[in-house]
């Protein structure tokens, strides 16, 4: 009889032991889902200093028995912030698709490389070029059957961890494709500097970090202005190319179809028909928007024309269920990522399928596609989209609600599920009204200061509570629906709201948990107020609270 090795059972094999262990595993997965670990809170919050202290040790040297993990998991559940739960109103990650998650555990099983085709990842492959074709059709770009995709160079998008990395992407094909030379010159041999338009203060800070990491330098991003409502107003889009000195040469347009701070969308026809008009590559960041593609209703009414764009941007895990990390950047034109191959020839004469001959940035990488892939094969698109516009009718329930409580002050319209607000209760608003225009300049100051200041505090203790998660940032009032004018940006919550699971009851049940603990603080904030507009106090100005993604 073979002498088992004192390691085996440490490695996957096929027996009841392991069969045991790994249900388990998946049972206290389970557990998490549903709260027992977390006392059914989305967290149950503990400082920076407290988990440092349950982490610490040194490395670790000695062999431990496999049950040793069932108590490690749990403890790593107990302090994991839960997505999907119902009082999770920050970001729409919620990853709950049961069809998606199955997707996702059984890739991690399957173990593929998709940098490669043979002796890597052979039907993996062919399974994301397919999942990128049905996003392509999505969109609206031309569209082929996987029996029709002949080599690389049909392949047209791919895969990347999330929007940051996506966006990446697309800003380096269009540098490339409207600047071959750079290939082999490099950027420092053009004789201008290449520049991006897009509006700063809705644009993702990816664009921002891509201008860093490509080596096009932040000052050439220039500043489109943003309207009343968080869109680009592309009515000064001309006027600012027609000012443009001549050592500054675009390139790109970004617009925002579903912008990270409010979800608001861009009239994406209009950017279109400037974009064609001075030839410039216009790639629309739809990370957000991408859910809207499955209902033929909320596409024909949000992303009209979606299809003339050069390239666009989707993030699955946001809005669509699937677990982390799912993103894609889609192209117009197919054939554009084989520009990045060091073997272009066989990217067009199909002799390989290898996809790490076309994909920048990204060599080895697991099967994530799976996810999503898998979701779609099940649900269809028909019942994607009745999802969608069932969530929809959701969001405009919560904006309904958020919009009838008077000590709170909504900055934005929904587009899509986000929301933007702050905490002025109505004694300050009538105070704001009465002496519109009147007010002086430190007042101003102090009084933003106020609503900052509550904001936060207010957010603050529902998050350490563990009983409410809303999103936090800065945000321009863009539309002064405050009062007190447009050039400082405001700590605001926001609500958005991605989780299929989400009801009326859920959602009136989870606002009352704000508006409760909101009133509780009204008065304190009263007597301040009255000190402020009395002369007799100031706020503490100086304090900086910070704030989330969404605001970088």
């Amino acid at each position: 009889m073979k002498k088992k090795s004192k390691y085996e059972d440490y490695f996957l094999l096929s027996d009841e032991k392991q069969e045991k262990i790994l249900k388990k595993t998946i049972n206290i997965s389970l557990d998490f889902l549903r709260g027992d670990l977390r006392d059914n809170k989305f967290l149950i919050y503990k400082k920076p200093e407290y988990l440092k202290s349950q982490l610490d040790s040194g490395l670790p040297l000695h062999l431990k028995k496999i049950e040793n993990t069932f108590k490690i998991l749990k403890k790593i559940g107990r302090y994991s912030i839960a997505q999907s739960d119902l009082n999770y109103l920050a970001f729409p990650d919620s990853g709950n698709s049961l069809i998606a998650m199955m997707g996702a555990l059984y890739s991690k099983f399957l173990n593929q490389n998709l940098i490669g085709f043979d002796r890597s990842a052979p039907v993996a492959t062919f399974i994301e070029i397919q999942l990128i074709e049905w996003l392509r059709e999505l969109i609206g770009y031309n569209t082929k059957s996987l029996k029709k995709i002949n080599c690389l160079a049909d392949v047209g998008g791919m895969f990347t961890t999330g929007g940051h990395m996506s966006n990446h992407v697309g800003i380096l094909a269009a540098l490339n494709k409207k600047f071959p030379e750079i290939k082999e010159n490099g950027l420092s041999n053009l004789k201008f500097s290449p520049v991006i338009l897009l509006s700063k203060k809705i644009s993702h800070y990816s664009i921002d970090s891509a201008a860093h990491h490509l080596g096009i330098g932040k000052e050439n991003i220039i500043d489109i202005p943003i309207t009343g409502d968080y869109t680009t107003d592309y009515n000064v889009i001309e006027k600012i190319l027609k000012k443009l000195p001549k050592n500054k040469k675009p390139f790109m347009v970004v617009s925002v179809a579903g912008n990270t701070r409010t979800s608001n969308i861009d009239n994406l026809s209009k950017i279109n028909n400037l974009c064609k008009k001075h030839n410039l590559w216009h790639h629309i960041d739809a990370c957000h928007g991408g859910s809207l593609l499955f209902s033929d209703k909320l596409k024909s009414k949000y992303l009209q024309n979606i299809e003339q764009a050069d390239s666009v941007t989707i993030d699955p895990h946001k809005g669509l269920f699937v677990p982390y990390s799912s993103s894609y950047i889609l192209f117009k034109e197919r054939s554009v990522l084989t520009m990045f191959s060091r073997y272009q020839e066989d990217c067009f004469n199909g002799s390989v399928w290898d996809l790490g001959f076309i994909t920048p940035f990204y060599g080895s990488r697991g099967f994530d596609s799976l996810s999503l892939w898998l979701f779609i094969k099940i649900m269809g698109k028909k019942s994607i989209g009745e999802i969608i516009e069932s969530r929809f009718k959701i969001v405009k329930f919560a904006e309904k609600i958020m919009k009838e409580n008077q000590d709170f002050i909504t900055l934005n319209e929904i587009d899509i599920y986000r929301m933007a607000f702050v905490f002025c209760p109505d004694y300050i608003q009538k105070y704001i009204t009465l002496n519109s225009g009147k007010i002086n300049k430190n007042i101003v100051k102090k009084l933003k200061s106020l609503i900052d200041k509550y904001s936060h505090i207010i957010n603050q203790r529902l998050y350490e509570s563990g009983k409410l998660c809303l999103d936090e940032y800065k945000l321009h009032d863009a539309g002064n629906k405050v009062g007190l004018g447009t050039e400082d940006r405001y700590i605001v919550f926001a609500i958005t709201l991605g989780n299929p699971l989400f009801t009326k009851e859920t959602i009136e049940k989870s606002l009352n948990i704000l508006f409760q603990e909101a009133e509780k603080i009204k008065i304190k904030m009263y007597y301040e107020f009255n000190n402020i507009i009395s002369f007799k106090t100031n706020v503490d100005e100086k304090k900086e609270y910070k704030s989330g993604p969404a605001g970088w």
